[in-house]
């Protein structure tokens, strides 16, 4: 009996010392953590067009919006987050004017942007294509308040084309544009899909380039209803009402 009770403390000496774990730093390019650069004074700039449809018609209108990473502070729960300033204006020539205050905390395992109170989980890591999670997975917001499954209640992203380039061509939306605009390689949010009864046109997503951030997003929310012959050209769909948004980078850099 005396040589088994001895024999207990040799062998945890012998784990303390040798069973040891090892902590490996995540690969950043792996687990696609440049896709959302983070630091004080980086800034964006978009060329943003905006259009209300109603009965058919579209009114459109055209500015440039910039985002800044203005301060980043230590919040309650020890985490590190980013005061994102964003501002307006109708181009160029024009004086920024502030539109709006976000906050945005990137871990290891995700990228949490504060929008008007309502948090949003814009990516998760590491970015492999086809990878789903609920954007909304903090805030009130539900699709469908009958569903058992979160992922048919709430909102669910999806990765797309991860490592493939972007091509976007600006002149499809105003005949001032640039053109073609192009990152290389880029991740796509798909953030909404079709309704099955097509009664309700839901096109959304986001576009990250790496070592950039976000490089363009589509919001594209429209009531459609079948076009008579009187109504539209063939094939296409009568817009009811509703809001398609272009937001495309045109500039980014460090201040």
């Amino acid at each position: 009996m005396s040589g088994k009770k001895l024999l207990l403390p040799v062998l945890l000496s012998a784990c303390i010392a040798g069973c040891t774990t090892t902590y490996v730093e995540p690969d950043p390019h792996a687990f696609g953590y440049n896709y959302y650069p983070v630091a004080v004074g980086d800034y964006r700039i978009y060329n943003v067009t905006d259009i209300n449809f109603k009965n058919n018609v579209g009114d459109t209108t055209r500015y440039q919006m910039r985002e800044v990473m203005d301060t980043s502070f230590v919040d309650q729960t020890n985490t590190l987050n980013y005061k994102i300033v964003r501002a307006t204006r109708q181009d160029e020539n024009a004086a920024w004017a502030e539109d709006s205050v976000m906050v945005v905390a990137k871990s290891t395992t995700s990228v949490i942007l504060t929008r008007d109170n309502t948090r949003y989980v814009k990516l998760v890591f590491p970015v492999q294509e086809g990878k789903v999670w609920l954007g909304d997975a903090f805030n009130n917001h539900v699709i469908n308040k009958l569903a058992e499954d979160p992922y048919d209640r709430k909102e669910p992203y999806t990765y797309s084309q991860v490592g493939e380039p972007f091509r976007f061509d600006e002149g499809a939306l105003a005949e001032s544009a640039d053109g073609l605009i192009q990152f290389a390689p880029t991740i796509t949010v798909i953030q909404g899909t079709h309704t099955p009864n097509m009664v309700q046109l839901d096109d959304r997503k986001e576009v990250y380039a790496e070592g950039i951030g976000r490089v363009y997003r589509l919001f594209n929310r429209v009531v459609i209803a079948p076009c008579s012959p009187d109504q539209c050209e063939f094939g296409e769909n009568y817009k009811v009402n509703g809001h398609e948004r272009h937001e495309v980078l045109i500039a980014y850099g460090h201040q």
